[in-house]
C-alpha cells in the first residue's frame, strides 16, 4: 500500500513539474509588450536637468628647471607604467601652484596657453611648465585652502588617481595667470 501511495505522489509531482516547465517555455516565447501608461501633458511637469559627468583635471605649475624630473614622469606614463607614491611626493615638492577643475574649463583656457611659449634663447629662470593630470576621481586634498597634510596626502594618492599626464612646453610665468591657480601650501 505504501509503495502505491509513493508512486502516485511521485507521478503527481512529475506531472506538475512538467506543466510548470511547459508554462515557462510559453512565457519566454511570447513577445513582451510594453505597458501603455496614460499620457499626461508634458507641459505640467518640469524637464529634469541631466547632470553630465565630466572629466576632472589637476593642473600643476612647476619651475621649468624641473624638466628632467617631469620628462621622466611623462616617459613612465607613455610606457604605460604607473607613477608611484614617491613620484607623487616629488611632485608635491616641485609644485608651486595648482588648479582642480573640469575638462571644459581646461580646454577653454588651454587653447590660449601657446601664446606664452618660450623660444630657444629666450629662457628665463622664472619660466614654468604646466603638468596636466587627468584624474579618475578628484581628491579633497587638491581643493583650495586645504592644510599641508591633506595636500601632501592627495599628492601621494596620485599613484592611484592619475589616469594620464601631459606636460606643457616651457612657458613664461604669465601663463600662470590663465587659470585660477592657488598655492600648494595654504
Amino acid at each position: 500500500m505504501n509503495k502505491v501511495l509513493v508512486t502516485i505522489a511521485f507521478g503527481i509531482t512529475a506531472v506538475a513539474y512538467l506543466l510548470y516547465k511547459i508554462n515557462q517555455k510559453e512565457q519566454k516565447l511570447q513577445p513582451v509588450t510594453p505597458r501603455e501608461e496614460p499620457r499626461q501633458s508634458v507641459s505640467n511637469y518640469p524637464i529634469p536637468q541631466v547632470q553630465r559627468i565630466t572629466e576632472h583635471y589637476l593642473v600643476l605649475v612647476t619651475s621649468a628647471s624641473q624638466t628632467y624630473f617631469l620628462e621622466s614622469l611623462e616617459a613612465k606614463i607613455k610606457n604605460r607604467q604607473r607613477i608611484d607614491v614617491s613620484d607623487g611626493e616629488e611632485l608635491y615638492k616641485v609644485t608651486q601652484y595648482l588648479w582642480l577643475g573640469y575638462k571644459p574649463e581646461l580646454l577653454e583656457t588651454k587653447s590660449g596657453i601657446d601664446q606664452y611659449s618660450v623660444s630657444k634663447g629666450e629662457e628665463s629662470g622664472y619660466d614654468i611648465r604646466l603638468v596636466y593630470i587627468k584624474l579618475k576621481q578628484p581628491d579633497q586634498g587638491f581643493h583650495p585652502n586645504m592644510n599641508q597634510l591633506d595636500r601632501y596626502d592627495a599628492f601621494r594618492k596620485l599613484a592611484y588617481l592619475a589616469e594620464s599626464f601631459e606636460i606643457s612646453t616651457r612657458l613664461t610665468i604669465k601663463a600662470s595667470k590663465v587659470l585660477k591657480f592657488y598655492p600648494v601650501a595654504a
